[in-house]
């Protein structure tokens, strides 16, 4: 499970986006020098038709500098380590900003970064499928402003795959708050084969002297905040097919799509429980849910950890697979 953008600031990312860093403070180390760390731990049982097995794990350590000498010029730094995914600490993101003041509006960035293609504003412990098909990390030289409620991102990167060449790729993103608490925004990628779903992949076909196409991408979302209640929504997917060939000519051919819905209720400072449903098609039929439904409670033990349950069902576009039950136990330590 990647949650390593709550480490990084919103202003990376593009309207409701924001609500992956959780408005982040830190530990103030100097005058405009800050540092964040976060910590998941998870205990997993999982049932798939007879098979039963169950699982515990670090699943997020990740620890964030923030430096901001002076107004307009800021630098973040993440280190992410995940349990199973990686056997020492990966640069999640190391970045620098320019401008953002009232000298100069527009901001330069220019690093390795989250791309804001996806909101993915996930409110229960799992990241939703939409994450998993499109969040897209890349070293990217980037232009982006606010004007009167909207927020602008465009920017130009190499691409992680090994096929990759000068900066032929590129993302957008627009946002859009019309009233307090709710915001819009609608996002591109020139090629959704750097997204987290298929890169590695599409890498191990080119390795072994195969081809692959691109394929863009598009996604829009909304996010409404009222009081105690949230409501989350967001559709992600190829607008085009995605298509690799092998090295024996063997031609693989899907248009992947992802959306969910998610709401949640505080019921009080401490309590606060979540619903999701969602789904894909065309997507690792094999690995991820058709249609996947549950939800999870969680309890603040203090300003910095949160405890958390979950419960998720899914089904599966293949008949191989059986459905799914999948119960996730968390514990979030943040500061």
């Amino acid at each position: 499970m990647n949650k390593s953008n709550a480490i990084l600031l919103a202003s990376l990312l593009i309207g409701a986006g924001a609500a992956r860093a959780d408005e982040w403070e830190g530990l103030q180390l100097a005058p405009g020098v800050g540092l964040g760390v976060l910590v998941e731990v998870e205990a997993a049982y999982e049932q798939t038709g007879d098979e039963e097995s169950t699982d515990a794990s670090v699943a997020t350590f990740e620890v964030g500098l923030e430096a901001e000498p002076m107004e307009g010029v800021r630098g973040e730094a993440a280190l992410l380590w995940e349990e199973g995914d990686s056997d020492s600490l990966d640069v999640d993101a190391a970045f620098i900003e320019l401008g953002g003041t009232e000298a100069l509006p527009l901001t330069v960035s220019a690093g390795r970064l989250y791309l804001p293609f996806g909101a993915f504003n996930g409110l229960l412990v799992s990241d939703p499928l939409t994450l998993e098909l499109g969040e897209t990390r890349e070293t990217a030289v980037a232009l982006s402003g606010e004007w009167r409620g909207f927020t602008a991102w465009a920017g130009a990167f190499a691409g992680e795959r090994d096929d990759a060449e000068d900066l032929e790729n590129a993302a957008a993103a627009l946002g859009w708050t019309p009233v307090e608490g709710l915001t819009l925004g609608v996002s591109a990628l020139s090629d959704l084969g750097e997204g987290a779903g298929y890169v590695d992949d599409l890498n191990e076909v080119l390795a072994g002297e195969g081809t692959a196409d691109k394929a863009a991408g598009f996604s829009a979302f909304f996010l409404l905040e009222r009081g105690a209640w949230s409501l989350a929504a967001e559709y992600l997917g190829a607008a085009e097919d995605l298509e690799w060939s092998d090295a024996e000519g063997e031609t693989t051919s899907v248009r992947p799509r992802a959306w969910h819905v998610d709401a949640a209720y505080a019921f009080n400072d401490a309590w606060s429980a979540a619903v999701r449903y969602e789904g894909s098609k065309e997507f690792k039929a094999d690995e991820m849910p058709e249609h996947q439904g549950g939800a999870a409670v969680f309890y603040q033990l203090n300003a910095f950890a949160v405890l958390g349950a979950e419960y998720l069902y899914g089904t599966f576009d293949n008949e191989e697979s059986d459905d799914r039950h999948l119960a996730t136990l968390q514990l979030a330590l943040e500061f």
